[in-house]
């Protein structure tokens, strides 16, 4: 399939991620290639785990509604064409600089793999990162990290008709996406 840079950005700028499934690339919303297992292409495992429990713990069910694959994707292709939430914030790319050192800090101070959605260490993981960084942080500030994750774990949680189902609220939307996500 031949991929050109204009495909990437309509087709991104729509929602859709390229993910590699079963070793080829297609175009599929975040929560399919979430449910398919699509390979990583930027983030590590360790660094995938810890967006999805910190995007768990946030906004669930960000992680069933695919932040891995759309973080993922996002920190894949140019800043212009990206969607993350830092690409508002005024924060230079490129965003991996930004991520990679808050999830490694975020590993080494609670280890390679991150509490399971729901246990009670969350709260105390969180509540650290809304204060003075933690002893041994090193990368954006923990409260400005925290927010960004946030930012994107909710738009990919909640910021599809789909996801305004899940609140119970109507979607009203000017115009209606050309894509679920």
């Amino acid at each position: 399939m031949a991929i050109t840079r204009r495909d990437i950005f309509g087709r991104s700028a729509v929602g859709l991620v390229l993910a590699s499934v079963g070793g080829s690339l297609s175009w599929m919303s975040a929560a399919q290639a979430q449910a398919r297992g699509a390979t990583l292409r930027t983030l590590t495992p360790t660094e995938a785990a810890w967006v999805a429990g910190l995007g768990e713990a946030i906004a669930p069910p960000a992680r069933e509604a695919g932040l891995v694959p759309y973080l993922d994707h996002h920190l894949s292709v140019p800043p212009a064409e990206s969607l993350l939430a830092l690409r508002y914030l005024d924060v230079a790319p490129p965003y991996l600089d930004f991520y990679r050192p808050a999830l490694a800090s975020l590993a080494r101070l609670h280890g390679t793999v991150p509490p399971p959605s729901g246990d009670p260490r969350w709260t105390a993981i969180l509540a650290a990162l809304l204060g003075p960084d933690p002893t041994g942080w090193q990368g954006p500030p923990g409260g400005f990290f925290l927010f960004a994750m946030r930012l994107d774990a909710v738009d990919v949680a909640y910021g599809t008709k789909a996801g305004f189902e899940r609140l119970g609220v109507d979607y009203l939307g000017h115009i209606d996406p050309e894509t679920a996500w």
